[in-house]
């Protein structure tokens, strides 16, 4: 029984690889990022999974005769349909930016919704949607003026036929990512489709800590590139990481023989000076702090967010710039293939394009750390994975049995 998911906004596939190891198929994928195309096609193609993947901008692809012409056949034959829109236009109250163009994009996936109208959808989007307002908003169901985004939403949602819509703050960190990840996710039933969908509860009683799933990856040299594993899994973590989670078109999971994106930046004098005296949990603003002041000026930097991992926690969330987290044991940032861990990524995927761009060169290229750190954890996606299919499977359970008691019912009448 194959259930098909429509991956909006789908970055590289994190989304993606959580739904595979539920035991879905995704045929069909967007994204407006060349790297993110080339990075998700890559990982089915090396999974054996057909994907037909439109690269551009969400506000074309909404477009009726292109919609139809990307789908075909199942443009009603979608079970599940996910995606998090950007919403870096919605700000809050008296920062807002009504004419920023990113406001149109959770517009339009609603537009998709409405064309495709799967039977569950997921979205997930960042803490800052729960408190956003718009001063104006023009919807399918009204013009909103001076409106929560969250009531905007609702109201959207339910006037194309999704009353059902329940929303939560899940903690990545609860259903086995070594990563302290907050993100708001809605989950959403079609009216006429039962059971109804609610979030899953956690997966597990404990919590993976950053050591325990990156402690094996960590001898690696400032400056260099490692290609093969110089040491042995020390944890249950570290060896699925490299065995593989996600299942090929055969059912098997994909080993890694070698390491891919295991790269660490070169540091100056100064910045390995800096990254040492961090204490584990600290910020490098709250340690010039402590400083004397000739050595806060001496150690001063326009990153102060910068963050020393703890060892024996999980990691704080993974942004989008390597130089956002430090290492717990060494003087370095992380490497992409250790971010991607801590994503709960498997080692066998690869990020392509380049490793880090700069400067204006962002508005036009995603670096694989900005893909590793936008993405959706493999292990957060495949809980909500494993309750949408539960659900799709007692809604086709409910849909033989309701379709037997009418074929009965007409037999009897004849």
């Amino acid at each position: 029984m194959s259930f098909k998911v429509l991956d909006l906004f789908s970055g590289a596939g994190g989304m993606a690889e959580g739904f595979l190891q539920a035991g879905f198929v995704i045929p069909y994928a967007s994204d407006i990022s060349e790297q993110a195309k080339e990075t998700y096609t890559n990982r089915h193609k090396q999974l054996g999974h057909d994907i037909n993947f439109f690269q551009g901008d969400i506000n074309e692809l909404k477009i009726s005769e292109n919609l139809n012409n990307f789908l075909g056949n199942d443009i009603n034959n979608i079970d599940v349909v996910t995606g998090g829109p950007p919403c870096q236009g919605f700000s809050l109250a008296g920062r807002r930016d009504e004419n920023d163009t990113r406001n149109k994009l959770i517009h339009s996936y609603i537009e998709v919704l409405e064309t495709v109208k799967p039977k569950y959808f997921v979205m997930e989007n960042v803490l800052g949607i729960l408190s956003s307002e718009l001063s104006i908003f023009d919807g399918l169901a009204d013009t909103y003026q001076n409106e929560k985004l969250t009531t905007i939403l609702e109201k959207e949602f339910k006037h194309i036929g999704y009353s059902h819509v329940v929303r939560k703050v899940m903690d990545a960190s609860q259903y086995g990512v070594p990563q302290k990840r907050m993100r708001v996710i809605f989950l959403g039933t079609r009216d006429d489709v039962y059971p109804k969908l609610k979030h899953p509860e956690p997966t597990l009683d404990y919590l993976n800590s950053a050591q325990s799933a990156i402690e094996d990856l960590e001898s690696i040299d400032i400056g260099k590139k490692v290609l093969q594993y110089n040491k042995s899994a020390t944890s249950s973590y570290q060896l699925d990481s490299r065995q593989g989670r996600t299942p090929n078109i055969d059912g098997k999971t994909i080993e890694a023989t070698s390491l891919h994106n295991h790269e660490a930046s070169r540091h100056t004098a100064i910045v390995t000076e800096r990254f040492k005296i961090l204490k584990p949990g600290e910020n490098i603003r709250n340690m010039l702090g402590r400083l004397s002041s000739e050595k806060a000026k001496k150690l001063a930097t326009k990153k102060n967010n910068c963050k020393k991992i703890i060892a024996e926690q999980p990691s704080p969330t993974v942004l989008t710039l390597p130089d956002d987290l430090v290492h717990y044991k060494k003087n370095r940032i992380m490497t992409v293939r250790e971010m991607a861990r801590l994503q709960s990524f498997d080692d066998s995927f690869e990020f392509l394009g380049k490793r880090t761009t700069g400067g204006s060169r962002r508005k036009i290229e995603t670096p694989q750390y900005t893909l590793v750190g936008n993405a959706v954890p493999p292990l957060l996606a495949k809980a909500i994975g494993n309750e949408i299919m539960a659900c799709l499977v007692k809604s086709k359970s409910i849909d033989t049995k309701n379709s037997e008691v009418a074929s009965k019912e007409l037999l009897d009448e004849v």
